[in-house]
């Protein structure tokens, strides 16, 4: 018995003995696991804080600059409303030019009244010119309408005075004569992304939403731009035009990026002082107007694009006895 007991006893003490060694190790082991999953835990909720108002709007513009929208004539809408296949026609021109005339079918909609066009539609946006529809038609895009825009606006469609106003391009009133140069011009800072703060929401949607809400409808005259030039003024200065021409003349001071590579060369652009963007009519760079407004810049279009800077080196410019059409309005 005496035996057993001893026996016993030294199983005990190495039991005893066997648990003190195999529990730190446990602990460890147990510990280890619950690190890891917290470090999981904060690795994912940091992932999630990271994405910016400024990366939603700019993944958005990007999905629309793939594959952005564009103009048509009075020639093709006129024949798309003869034939019964019109779009949802959307005038974006004032009240009281609407009711002297307007293209029949139309319905006018102010500046930043996206809501009051219906979903699902295909949409034809028009103004005056086709400059502030290039805008509308971008912002629209980004909200998931199939939108397009008159080219030349009213212009295009009618020849009444009364309807058109006195908004048409004309070379005797709107082109002017300022300086032009031939020498490239390079950004050699690279410049930080604006922060966007638009929203208190966290919905991708409602970003978006705030972001289109945040543009307005502005534009600079060739005078004034002219007058900015001249004083050396800190602004950033955009020609969306081909390499080609630029190199055959541009706005003082201009650089030039192509309007496909608008959103990659964003790090040209000084995101702290005004940006102004002139293509050869003001349709083009109207709709990257839009975007840069939406990430944030503040960004205006030459009003009739170069073609209100100077005659020389000035393409596709407004002919009223070419690009006036004399169709029906309402």
């Amino acid at each position: 018995m005496r035996i057993i007991k001893d026996w016993l006893r030294i199983l005990l003490v190495f039991s005893v003995m066997l648990l003190l060694f195999t529990l730190p190790m446990l602990s460890a082991c147990g510990g280890g696991d619950g690190e890891q999953e917290e470090e999981e835990e904060e690795e994912e909720e940091e992932e999630e804080e990271e994405v910016s108002e400024f990366e939603i709007v700019l993944e958005a513009a990007q999905e629309y600059w793939a594959d952005r929208g564009a103009n048509i004539t009075a020639d093709e809408l006129a024949m798309a409303i003869a034939g019964d296949d019109a779009p949802y026609i959307v005038s974006l021109r004032s009240a009281a030019f609407y009711a002297v005339g307007h293209i029949p079918g139309a319905v006018n909609v102010s500046w930043g009244d996206w809501d009051e066009i219906p979903d699902g539609e295909e949409v034809l946006v028009y103004c005056y010119t086709g400059q502030t529809g290039m805008k509308a038609m971008a912002l629209l895009g980004i909200l998931g309408y199939d939108a397009e825009n008159l080219r030349n606006g009213m212009c295009s469609w009618s020849s009444d005075p009364a309807v058109t106003g006195t908004g048409c391009f004309d070379t005797s009133t709107h082109q002017g004569s300022y300086a032009v140069e031939t020498t490239a011009n390079t950004v050699t800072t690279t410049y930080a992304y604006p922060e966007l703060d638009n929203t208190t929401s966290n919905d991708e949607d409602d970003i978006i939403a705030a972001a289109v809400a945040a543009v307005t409808d502005n534009y600079i005259l060739a005078s004034d731009l002219a007058a900015a030039v001249a004083e050396d003024r800190d602004m950033t200065i955009i020609s969306v035009r081909s390499a080609d021409v630029y190199a055959d003349g541009h706005i003082p001071g201009a650089i030039n990026i192509a309007m496909d590579d608008l959103l990659d060369s964003l790090d040209q652009i000084d995101p702290d002082a005004p940006v102004y963007l002139y293509c050869y009519t003001g349709h083009n760079a109207g709709q990257a107007v839009a975007i840069l407004c939406m990430l944030g810049y503040d960004a205006y279009s030459l009003k009739y694009g170069y073609c209100s800077w100077s005659s020389d080196n000035a393409l596709y410019c407004y002919d009223a006895s070419e690009d006036q059409g004399d169709y029906e309005v309402d």
